[in-house]
């Protein structure tokens, strides 16, 4: 072989080997953040949202919201996973061991049997979290986007949480999207997350809970805070007076009313159906409620500490051996008021809700489906919540 050729042989093999050795080993954070940036994208926009699978609580009557939802899914490339609903009189009092005195609905004994054969899924199929959905509920068409924030979000709160709680920390809306980011999830160790609600509170001094709260400024999918109000009859929400217009914060779950998504870890679900599956009180937004805030003694004592007290006047030491459990506000997934519509609970809005429409949700899935189908964009979307617009609740 001549000479010019065995040097251009010798090139060939040896400038491949000579640029594996270099990424590897001489600029290895790379190639490694840019791998650990495209599985966080791929784990939160893919069709499942980044958990294990999404549930969907469906009593087998309502083919109405079935078609509905499925309809939404569909445009929103998300897979569900129907879970039947139980309806209340398939419910035996054997099967609801309920204390003495207490009396709820019949719907809310089906719900809660429900969400326990919901979270009894996660458990028999050995999912390491799934989301869990009520069936009347609608999300923005950005949800992807806005769920790649929060995942930043948890994961900044789940950390900071186990140092300073008394911080605010902010977040810009367009973090989730910068290189310098990697490894994108929602965290570890976490019970629940709560993400889709019709009203919170922010934790106080007082509460069992961190109140170290994850601001997120600027964020154009939010409406005007004379839009953040869950019914005709709420007060606006203290999100829009205690935060400049278009903030989103992610905190720990206070006062959180509504079940309608909430995202279960494999952890999570052990630990609630040990607590619940055949102990019923009331409702189970209800439950799950004072579960989040460390309120049941069984299996969450918190340890005795002078300076703070809960509603007994018991002692304890804020966050003890409370749940995780994380929300935001506003709510990234929320009721949607269909015309006519009903709950197989109680009436939409406790049955003074005569407005149409998702509150909270700007560009609504529900509300834009025949765009959706027909392929629009996104800048062809109608805004339900403009910021110079009326509001749903007239």
């Amino acid at each position: 072989m001549l000479p010019y050729r065995r040097a251009v042989a010798a090139v060939c093999i040896f400038a491949p080997l000579f640029y594996i050795y270099w990424r590897t080993f001489l600029v290895p954070d790379t190639p490694r953040t840019f791998r650990s940036w495209n599985v966080a994208e791929k784990e939160v926009f893919n069709d499942t949202l980044g958990f294990s699978k999404i549930f969907v609580i469906n009593l087998p009557s309502r083919k109405d919201r079935r078609d509905a939802m499925s309809l939404a899914g569909t445009v929103s490339n998300l897979t569900f996973t129907w879970i039947n609903g139980v309806s209340g009189g398939q419910v035996s009092d054997r099967d609801v061991p309920v204390r003495r005195g207490i009396r709820s609905s019949s719907g809310a004994k089906g719900s809660w049997r429900s969400h326990m054969n919901a979270l009894q899924s996660i458990i028999g199929e050995n999912l390491t979290s799934a989301l869990v959905l009520e069936d009347d509920i609608d999300w923005d068409v950005r949800l992807k986007s806005q769920l790649r924030t929060f995942a930043l979000a948890s994961r900044t709160w789940l950390k900071e949480s186990k140092s300073d709680q008394h911080r605010t920390v902010q977040l810009s809306p367009e973090a989730g999207t910068d290189s310098e980011v990697h490894q994108i999830t929602y965290g570890d160790d976490w019970d629940v997350l709560w993400l889709g609600h019709c009203g919170a509170n922010f934790p106080d001094s007082q509460s069992l809970i961190s109140p170290l709260r994850i601001k997120i400024l600027g964020d154009k999918t939010i409406p005007a805070p004379k839009h953040l109000k869950p019914h005709p009859f709420a007060l606006n929400d203290k999100l829009g007076e205690l935060y400049p217009p278009h903030t989103r914060v992610v905190h720990a779950s206070s006062r959180n009313i509504c079940t309608l998504a909430y995202a279960v870890s494999h952890q999570g679900a052990r630990k609630l159906l040990s607590q619940f599956d055949g102990h019923y009180d009331t409702q189970w937004d209800l439950m799950l409620q004072k579960w989040c805030e460390g309120k049941y003694a069984a299996d969450n004592k918190p340890r005795p500490n002078p300076r703070t007290k809960d509603d007994s006047g018991v002692t304890h030491e804020r966050g003890g051996s409370a749940p995780v459990c994380l929300t935001v506000q506003p709510p990234l997934f929320s009721h949607h008021y269909a015309k006519g519509g009903t709950s197989n609970i109680q009436a939409q809005g406790g049955g003074y809700a005569k407005g149409t429409g998702t509150p909270y949700i700007r560009l609504s899935v529900r509300q834009n489906i025949d765009r959706l189908v027909a392929g629009a964009g996104e800048d062809e979307m109608v805004d339900q919540l403009p910021d110079d617009g009326d509001t749903i609740w007239k």
